[in-house]
């Protein structure tokens, strides 16, 4: 069954700020990693167990080619994927508090 992804607030700026480090050196590498963000995100709303806990209950999907993670977490009463961040894998003091 396929769950709906549902994003935090940051992760649409976490998204722009990739995309604009990109195009500065590709506007093709700013459309791929834009592509494989999308086949990331539809290949945990279709297998969402598929990755390990990291820690909190929060699961971890590396997105393919780039130095990124998908952080979401799994609502399985709704049916639903929350997506918390989507962040450079070197990042440190990550806070989903918020």
């Amino acid at each position: 069954m396929k769950y709906k992804i549902v994003n935090r607030p940051f992760v649409k700026q976490d998204v722009s700020d990739a995309v604009k480090y990109y195009k500065q050196i590709s506007p093709q590498l700013a459309k791929k990693f834009l592509e494989r963000v999308k086949e990331a995100r539809d290949f945990i709303a279709e297998n969402p167990f598929a990755d390990d806990i990291m820690y909190k209950n929060i699961r971890v999907r590396l997105i393919k080619k780039f130095p990124y993670q998908i952080h979401y977490l799994i609502d399985e009463h709704q049916k639903r994927i929350i997506v918390l961040a989507i962040v450079f894998a070197k990042r440190k003091n990550l806070d989903f508090s918020q």
